[in-house]
């Protein structure tokens, strides 16, 4: 693991910059990303965004490695892409259409899944975060236990939402 600056990364909708290349161009970057974590086998990205609250925050940073979706669970943290932003967000579901496999994901603080995203879109699974001084390990037992917690949380919190605008309309 490089001790380089990390990669930004948002967990909203706005572009991700890379702060080891200052070019506005966002398919560059995602190359530059994907290329570095293939090389280097792990990459610290810095979260921008408020999509993940309460779990991450902005300021926070994401050790990510590359990881084959069959490896994936419900509740695991997911860097993808979408265009040319890159998100991570936690994954709630697995499909199949047209013998094409799907992952659904969420923002922790979002109301709504993310659209059906493309197993191609995967950069990589978040396996550590760590805010200031303190590390905290997703795969041990706490961060699965944890996973498991806030993906029981985004369903209840998901329908409370659904069930209070079906009461306002």
């Amino acid at each position: 693991m490089s001790s380089k600056s990390p990669i930004v990364l948002t967990t909203g909708s706005t572009k991700a910059k890379s702060e080891v290349m200052d070019q506005p161009h966002g398919h560059c970057q995602l190359a530059l990303s994907r290329h570095a974590l293939e090389r280097e086998g792990a990459l610290w990205y810095l979260v921008q965004g408020s999509s993940m609250r309460p779990f991450l925050r902005s300021g926070d940073r994401v050790l990510v490695r590359p990881c084959p979706v069959e490896a994936l669970g419900c509740g695991d943290l997911v860097l993808f892409t979408r265009g040319s932003v890159m998100c991570l967000h936690r994954v709630m579901a697995f499909g199949k259409r047209s013998n094409h496999p799907w992952v659904r994901t969420k923002g922790d603080g979002c109301g709504r899944w993310d659209p059906p995203l493309a197993v191609e879109s995967i950069i990589g699974k978040g396996v550590m975060v760590r805010r200031g001084n303190r590390l905290q390990t997703l795969d041990s037992l706490f961060g699965r236990m944890a996973n498991v917690f806030c993906v029981g949380g985004s369903i209840f919190l998901g329908w409370g939402l659904w069930v209070k605008w079906r009461l306002r309309h």
